[in-house]
């Protein structure tokens, strides 16, 4: 795979981690960073033999937000037009870590702030450290979360639980964070990594296909109508009845199963 300056890629099998990597300002958010991340996830989608992707942070936390000198340049010289193209950039490049076909998990080694949640709210997985904390303080500075944290906040907790996570810009520990549905499971610091590789190891066990398939319809379900929704699986499950990792699937269980009630040559 190609290299990036702001992202540390480590493949193991079918799985890959990734870390940001600019550790030296808790991998706060910048341009360049996003820009890595994008290229990253298009070359993903053409790289099948990856099947599970692990994201995470470089460092002692995951991500402290956006790059503080981002700010100083909005305030300095940026344009409505430059600020618009930069938000629709970075939108698109979430858009595309959600609807990739590999499974993410995101390993919140840490301080999770901002567009540091928003990025993990567009992963599948969230796996969090016992001494993570999460925020989206955005309302403090009289702005708000831009990226898709609102939308994807409020599908995955309700609304009233991200009216207090986003109204009230405290944070949130990583217990609440697994109370409330944010997180998928807590752990201690030293075993999140673990955690993480576990499950992707379990999920390059599973057809990737069909992983793939349901996982796009999953996240398609709050923008599609019942008859659409039931139209896109029957038009996925003929793709996948006819693939070979169906056919070798039912071949194994028939074996077992033919093995299961031979009688015993013993007897």
């Amino acid at each position: 795979m190609n290299q990036y300056k702001n992202l540390k890629l480590h493949a193991d099998g079918t799985t890959l981690t990734v870390s940001l990597n600019r550790p030296q300002v808790m991998n706060a958010i910048s341009p360049d960073l996003m820009d890595d991340l994008a290229a990253l996830c298009d070359e993903l989608q053409e790289t099948p033999d990856i099947h599970a992707v692990i994201l995470t942070g470089h460092g002692k936390g995951f991500s402290s937000g956006l790059d503080l000198n981002i700010f100083m340049q909005l305030l300095a010289d940026w344009t409505q037009d430059d600020l618009r193209g930069m938000i629709r950039r970075w939108q698109e490049t979430f858009n595309k870590l959600e609807a990739l076909p590999q499974i993410t998990i995101a390993a919140v080694n840490g301080v999770c702030i901002g567009a540091g949640v928003e990025m993990i709210l567009a992963c599948d997985f969230r796996i969090a450290s016992s001494r993570a904390s999460l925020a989206l303080p955005e309302v403090k500075f009289g702005i708000l979360p831009d990226l898709g944290g609102i939308t994807r906040l409020t599908r995955l907790v309700g609304p009233a639980w991200a009216k207090e996570v986003i109204l009230r810009a405290r944070n949130v520990s990583a217990m609440e964070a697994l109370r409330i549905g944010l997180v998928n499971r807590v752990a201690d610091p030293g075993d999140v990594p673990g955690i993480a590789r576990n499950w992707a190891q379990q999920f390059a066990k599973l057809p990737f296909k069909a992983l793939a398939h349901s996982k796009k319809l999953i996240n398609a379900t709050f923008d599609t109508q019942l008859a659409q929704a039931l139209k896109a699986a029957e038009y996925a499950q003929l793709q996948l009845v006819g693939s070979e990792e169906f056919g070798a699937a039912i071949a194994q269980m028939m074996q077992e199963r033919m093995a299961a009630v031979a009688p015993d040559s013993e007897g």
